[in-house]
């Protein structure tokens, strides 16, 4: 796979559901850092309008059955692991150069969307 540089005036190659190889690198804490596959959950309309910022969240090896985690290892997919739904985190593409992986199907999208509105929901009404 080739790394990609962005033409910091075209940010219209990235699409919801694309899964990506970035680094997530500085983070702090219990954050995951570090280049590893990211799931893309924002929009190419939306990534240049903001100058390039994308929002991502990682995919870790780690196995684990929390309610805000997808778990890849059952579809047929090039990368495998746990998509983290509580680590959304907003890069800056024009600073940080990227690989395209493969394109998340459509299942994968619909539980990680399910995830995202009932963690934003809750909060919501509380």
């Amino acid at each position: 796979m080739e790394m990609i540089k962005i033409n910091k005036n075209n940010y219209n190659n990235l699409e919801f559901g694309d899964i990506i190889k970035i680094n997530f690198s500085p983070s702090m804490g219990h954050e995951q850092k570090g280049y590893r596959p990211g799931l893309v959950i924002s929009d190419p309309a939306t990534q240049k309008e903001l100058n390039g910022i994308v929002t991502v969240v990682p995919i870790t090896n780690s196995v684990s059955t929390f309610f805000t985690r997808v778990n890849l290892d059952e579809f047929k997919l090039e990368t495998k692991g746990v998509i983290l739904m509580d680590q959304v985190k907003v890069l800056d593409l024009s600073e940080r150069e990227y690989e395209f992986i493969e394109k998340a199907p459509k299942e994968v999208l619909s539980k990680c969307s399910l995830i995202f509105n009932a963690i934003y929901e809750k909060l919501l009404d509380s």
